[in-house]
């Protein structure tokens, strides 16, 4: 867990953090849910008391009175109330029209549609028909719903096992006790235009997609088409790409959809005001007509480098246009040049002649920048990128440039209100940056805007102006391992009403396969009572039993590995209390240092390298002369595990110490460790390291 701390690879440090109080809380839903019943029964009573009776065969069913005007000084705890109060004294004459033959005032003859209850019958080849996406935004949530959803009561956990995906865990909440259990059974590929266009996908897409898809994609893709939460903690550099694709064709797809809703809605308006010879602005517009946000914001990618965003809008652009060379594309995307030249190079220098490791190169090859963000818009015939934040269909950004825009006092932070999809790639990446800035733009989602909406409100679903779009969010989570931070954001930031898939495979070896020095490991348990003292205990038994060796004579080369930084100051702190002999090197020292501290700890100078993780993230630096290691918790990053120990072959070794053989390795942790240590010792071994009577427990990789 890291605490607010600068970035490492950004220019620009992120402004002091503003508390904005979150004004749209889950309490207040049963409060703003009865202002919407309130304005239907409003609605009614205005229809019975204000349009004439009719008689004869004639038919007519009058549309919704309408909205009341918005006031310009609102103040933010009655924004949702003036949305949808105050429908008396609206005028409703443009509900009638005059009968020149005879002068009298007869209703015009506007049909409305009733919210369909049925599937209706498919009207065209693009799947238009009442799918699994208007099923989604068409229910409206009740006020039990949401206190169940909130408490995460009645949920039914299924259990299944898919050939590419592993095991899969479904958590599905139960709003109707009547309601079937969801169909969990392994999916059928994609190998064709037909098979995707079964699953409801727009043919303009299912024309340009790279055919066929692979098992893994396709399991993935049926779970995000159904709109639950996934989350897989599997991500490998090999199959990257395909991921990518994957997510990147679910979010088109539910943009496009979107898009082709509000157009079609927009021509029935238009034809409906015409019919009453009015603006489009003027006329009471239908219930069935309500299909859009507060904001346009509807998809938001979060990714830790630019060369992230680099690829998402190519792999976007190849499923809207087909693969382009890149003058084809400056055509057809807007700003695509500048694009281009903000988004690639910067590529970091690789050494030849001692080469970093492999997934180094794969993570940090492009531009590794951490501070950006960009808006794409959506067009009849093309797409704009670098567009105005409020004028967006889709943000891609980094945690720090997201950040950066919720805590920029000079603009707003509305466009995040309406997010429905919601997109996290190479998570684990965050936990280097700044884990925290991840957590505070994702606490600024779905906030009450704090300026009026330019969105016709008669066109707003009811759950988004009642406060419950959050429930309506579907998130796609992506790392390369699980983390106890991984899962909290899963149960404590996605609420998606049609519940959540977590890929749930055990780690059956763990990096500890991986070490080839040939040396005794040894696990120690520090006894803790909760999560919130595990912090505090950890230090005093690090205190207590391991400090006062560092005082000993002869004690030398031990390095101490700290993944927190946090941890890693209050050490280092503590170190000069106690005047221990040792030097430093974190993410924020310097080349030249760096390569003094080296040289001091090699030739015996300071008896402890003080070592933090993200130093070691960014760097891959080879330390030698290490004798000693000592884990002050097991790695965030499991492939460390081994990367470390094998630091410690004989041939990293000062042949002049004087140590000889003598060589150790300690790891410390506590129950709540069970995620890190299962990375490193497999599932099985840190279940019995966790709940076993030992406190302390030997592996051996010596033959």
């Amino acid at each position: 867990m890291e605490f607010n701390m600068k970035q490492k690879h950004s220019k620009h440090k992120a402004k002091p953090y503003r508390q904005v109080a979150p004004v749209r809380k889950n309490e207040k839903f049963s409060k703003n849910y009865s202002y919407i019943q309130r304005s239907k029964q409003m609605e009614e009573s205005h229809r019975k008391e204000r349009v004439p009776a009719l008689t004869g065969n004639n038919s007519f069913e009058p549309v919704a009175d309408l909205l009341p005007e918005l006031q310009n000084d609102v103040d933010q705890t009655g924004f949702y109330e003036q949305l949808v109060n105050g429908f008396n004294n609206v005028q409703t004459s443009h509900l009638l029209s005059t009968n020149e033959s005879d002068g009298a005032s007869v209703p015009a003859p506007v049909k409305t549609v009733e919210r369909e209850s049925k599937t209706p019958v498919q009207t065209n080849d693009d799947f238009d028909s009442y799918n699994s996406f208007s099923k989604r935004f068409d229910f409206d949530l009740s006020a039990d719903n949401i206190n169940d959803l909130i408490s995460r009561k009645d949920a039914t956990l299924i259990k299944s096992s898919w050939p590419a995906v592993g095991n899969l865990k479904f958590e599905i909440p139960r709003l109707d006790a009547n309601a079937q259990n969801p169909d969990c059974s392994p999916p059928s590929g994609i190998s064709n235009s037909s098979d995707l266009q079964k699953l409801e996908v727009k043919m303009s897409i299912c024309a340009k997609v790279a055919y066929p898809l692979s098992a893994l994609q396709s399991e993935l893709f049926h779970v995000a088409n159904n709109y639950q939460d996934l989350y897989f903690p599997h991500r490998t550099h090999n199959n990257a790409e395909e991921i990518r694709y994957m997510y990147c064709l679910h979010a088109l797809n539910h943009m496009l959809k979107v898009r082709s809703l509000i157009l079609r809605n927009n021509e029935k308006v238009a034809a409906l005001a015409k019919s009453l010879k009015l603006s489009p602005n003027e006329i009471s517009i239908p219930e069935t007509f309500r299909d859009q946000g507060l904001k346009r914001m509807k998809v938001l990618f979060i990714v830790p480098f630019r060369e992230s965003a680099l690829k998402i809008v190519k792999v976007i652009g190849d499923l809207l246009f087909g693969i382009q060379d890149d003058q084809a594309r400056k055509n057809s995307m807007a700003n695509y040049e500048r694009f281009l030249q903000d988004y690639s190079g910067n590529t970091i220098y690789f050494p030849k002649t001692n080469p970093k490791p492999f997934d180094y190169e794969q993570t940090f090859s492009g531009n590794t920048d951490d501070n950006f963000k960009i808006g794409l818009r959506f067009t009849k015939k093309a797409v704009s990128l670098f567009s105005d934040m409020n004028a967006s269909d889709i943000l891609i950004a980094s945690p720090l440039g997201l950040r950066m825009l919720v805590t920029d006092k000079e603009s707003d932070f509305d466009f995040l209100n309406s997010i429905e999809l919601l997109i996290i790639d190479q998570a684990e990446l965050f936990l280097a940056q700044n884990w925290e800035n991840l957590l505070h733009s994702l606490d600024h989602l779905h906030l009450q805007p704090q300026k009026l909406p330019d969105t016709n409100c008669q066109r707003v679903r009811t759950w988004c102006l009642s406060g419950a779009s959050s429930f309506y969010r579907q998130t796609l989570f992506f790392s390369s391992h699980e983390l106890p931070e991984f899962r909290a954001v899963l149960n404590s930031k996605c609420q998606n009403y049609q519940g959540k898939v977590r890929v749930t495979n055990l780690v059956e070896h763990g990096d500890i396969r991986n070490v080839i020095t040939p040396i005794q490991q040894v696990f120690r348990r520090i006894n803790c009572t909760n999560v919130e003292s595990s912090f505090d205990d950890r230090f005093q038994h690090f205190v207590k039993h391991i400090m006062p060796q560092f005082s000993k004579p002869g004690f030398s080369h031990c390095m101490l590995y700290v993944p927190s930084y946090f941890d890693f100051v209050r050490i280092r702190n503590q170190f000069k209390t106690d005047m221990i002999s040792f030097v430093q090197i974190s993410e924020y020292t310097k080349k030249e240092k760096i390569s003094r501290a080296r040289d001091i700890f090699f030739h015996s100078g300071a008896s402890v390298l003080l070592y933090s993780e993200r130093a070691h993230f960014f760097r891959r630096t080879r330390i030698k002369g290490i004798r000693n290691l000592i884990m002050y918790q097991p790695p965030n990053f499991p492939h460390f595990y081994s990367e470390l120990i094998n630091l410690m072959l004989e041939s990293n070794q000062n042949p002049r110490d004087g140590f000889g053989d003598e060589m150790s390795v300690n790891i410390l942790y506590t129950k709540y460790d069970l995620l890190s240590l299962s990375n490193v010792v497999g599932s099985e071994n840190a279940l019995k390291l966790t709940t076993g009577k030992k406190d302390s427990y030997l592996f051996s990789t010596k033959t």
